[in-house]
């Protein structure tokens, strides 16, 4: 018997989509069987399930949330069911401390190596996929040991914290037990050959300034630069990621394209400034809040595409990074568009005798997140108020930003401890 079989779990909900239709389970016969041969009360054990149901269903059209959310529940659940023999009301602090203790090391055989879907559709029915597991391996080295991060941990304890807030507000659960919870139990186990500065994956004001320069050369000789321009400026400049640019999939299908209707001039205290509508990760919106220096940008690439305005009007529909047929270019494009500007960078580099430097930029041609952690950074290590950017960023909290994004205290003192005297 392999791992695969010994898995004594089930997957339990389905796509936000479809958990309206869990709601008599018509639909899902070998989740009915599950439920009714568990180890507890069935009675019980059906009402927990509902009551999760419900919980999901309220987050439903928030697909990021949702998915974050229905993962750690059925996690939850099956151990809460298989493991501790109980059922939600019955959880307590010592029951919820032992389950951060297990899935910091689980069985393998609750670990899956890759990500499958909960249920197939077969024969007009929604059938539990046996290949489902609560758990899944995700590291490039398919021979590394399972191991849970930080943190996954946090967002596990995030998850719970709202789970439970439900259930006691709905007396289903007689108090919240992640409020007695040791926090050294909800900690990642030490792994001891890993590096105890955070790598911040950023460029140096040095890297920066080559891109950009390189960058502004290159649309003033070639056109075709221009979107290159434009593109690394914007993603640097308004912290964002390469799926913030290009059209992406939002209710039922349907696109969602960025366009110049996205930036808004507003007046504060008599004050214009402007902002950028940010459709970003986890379908949350979010405003940023466009640097002046930045608006020279925003008028070149207008008159690089023949737009009437300098800058954008109200409920302007262009998209702002228009393809060649009128429509916008894909997440691809983007990339793509960035890596083409990292080699171009690299390239220069090359021939102006920086051959170590150059080498640095091919490494991470690939890496698009260090011009969001770039810009960041900068801005903080500037004196920006970290709870500003934290919210430009579409970060939770500020502890967040400055634990991923910020390097200025870890680059001062290596400074100074580079500057000590022998």
């Amino acid at each position: 018997m392999n791992a695969r079989t010994r898995f004594p779990g089930f997957p339990l909900f389905d796509t936000a989509e479809r958990i309206h239709e869990q709601s008599d389970l018509e639909l899902y016969p070998d989740l009915r069987v599950a439920l009714a041969t568990l180890p507890i009360d069935p009675q019980s054990a059906h009402e927990d399930f509902e009551t999760s149901r419900r919980f999901l269903e309220k987050y439903s059209d928030v697909s990021g949330t949702y998915n974050r959310f229905r993962s750690e529940i059925q996690r939850f659940l099956n151990y809460t069911w298989l493991i501790a023999r109980r059922h939600l009301p019955q959880a307590d602090s010592e029951l919820v401390s032992s389950y951060f203790a297990f899935i910091k090391t689980p069985p393998a055989s609750w670990i899956s190596s890759g990500i499958y879907p909960a249920f197939r559709s077969q024969n007009d029915q929604r059938r539990s996929n046996p290949d489902w597991r609560p758990m899944a391996h995700r590291a490039r080295d398919g021979a590394a040991p399972y191991a849970v991060t930080q943190a996954s941990l946090n967002a596990s304890r995030t998850a719970l914290q709202t789970f439970f807030k439900y259930l006691v507000a709905r007396d289903y659960l007689p108090k919240n037990p992640l409020l007695d919870v040791r926090k050294r139990d909800r900690k990642a186990k030490p792994n001891l050959n890993q590096n105890r500065d955070v790598e911040v994956r950023r460029l140096t004001d040095w890297q920066w300034s080559f891109l950009l320069e390189t960058l502004t050369e290159l649309a003033s000789l070639h056109p075709k630069y221009e979107r290159h321009l434009f593109v690394i400026v914007t993603m640097k400049s308004l912290f964002l990621r390469v799926s913030e640019l290009a059209p992406r999939p939002v209710d039922r299908g349907q696109m969602r394209t960025p366009t110049f209707g996205d930036f808004r001039r507003t007046v504060v205290d008599g004050e214009p400034y402007w902002v950028y509508s940010v459709f970003g990760k986890g379908d949350k919106t979010r405003q940023v809040t466009l640097p002046d220096a930045y608006l020279a940008y925003l008028k070149r690439w207008r008159r690089h595409l023949g737009l009437t305005s300098p800058l954008p009007v109200p409920g302007e529909s262009t998209p702002i990074l228009p393809s060649g047929k009128g429509n916008a270019i894909g997440k691809r494009q983007v990339q793509r568009i960035y890596e083409q500007a990292m080699v171009a960078t690299a390239e220069r580099m090359e021939r102006e005798g920086y051959a170590d430097e150059a080498k640095q930029m091919l490494a991470i041609r690939s890496e698009t997140h260090y011009l969001r952690h770039t810009g960041a950074s900068q801005a903080i290590e500037a004196g920006a108020d970290i709870r500003h950017i934290s919210e430009e960023l579409g970060h939770a909290n500020a502890t967040f930003t400055e634990s991923v994004y910020v390097n200025s205290e870890q680059a001062r003192r290596r400074t100074e401890g580079r500057r000590r005297q022998v």
